[in-house]
């Protein structure tokens, strides 16, 4: 087998491996599919191409870009000479986890908050209300208190967020080099 065979399995096998890791963050292997072939292509790739190396068809490949736009981790980029929608994808790989964790953890927290609010507003009723009883004020008040113990978790998320999004984290984990490939 020549060099260039095995180097063409060695990239299938870390496309596959980004997918896989993709699916680890919380989304779809073909995100990290997607992300790693216009990685390794080392170019702009259109639509056309990208469902030719995927095997997708062109409306689920437009759906995957699209959703990596939203994620900000691809982004429509101009080629001159042509007239297709061409994408390049974050490069860094320490930005990807950032943007992908970041991402998650707002969605949590945003969609964890408003649910607390609301059981915090129905317990409030019950806790209040002239026709509870003791036992029923009781439980509502130990579910009250534990929703309000959520609500903090979930700003500690928040802030942890916030760390990430500002690359603050990267002062309490620095990113090291390996001296020895230097």
């Amino acid at each position: 087998m020549d060099n260039s065979n095995n180097i063409d399995l060695i990239k299938n096998r870390i496309i596959e491996q980004v997918a896989e890791n993709m699916k680890s963050y919380g989304y779809a292997g073909t995100i990290g599919k997607v992300l790693a072939i216009i990685h390794y292509e080392n170019k702009p790739m259109n639509l056309d191409e990208l469902s030719e190396k995927t095997g997708m068809s062109k409306t689920r490949m437009s759906q995957v870009l699209r959703q990596m736009c939203n994620l900000n981790i691809a982004e429509k980029t101009f080629v001159p000479g042509s007239r297709k929608d061409t994408y390049i994808v974050e490069q860094d790989y320490y930005q990807t986890f950032l943007t992908l964790s970041v991402h998650n953890w707002n969605s949590l927290v945003e969609r964890n908050v408003h649910i607390e609010n609301r059981l915090l507003r129905d317990l409030s009723q019950i806790i209040e209300g002239e026709s509870s009883s003791e036992q029923e004020k009781q439980i509502a008040q130990d579910l009250y208190e534990d929703s309000e113990a959520s609500l903090q978790y979930f700003d500690w998320i928040r802030r942890l967020a916030i760390l990430f999004e500002s690359k603050e984290i990267f002062k309490y984990v620095p990113i090291t080099v390996d001296e020895t490939k230097e």
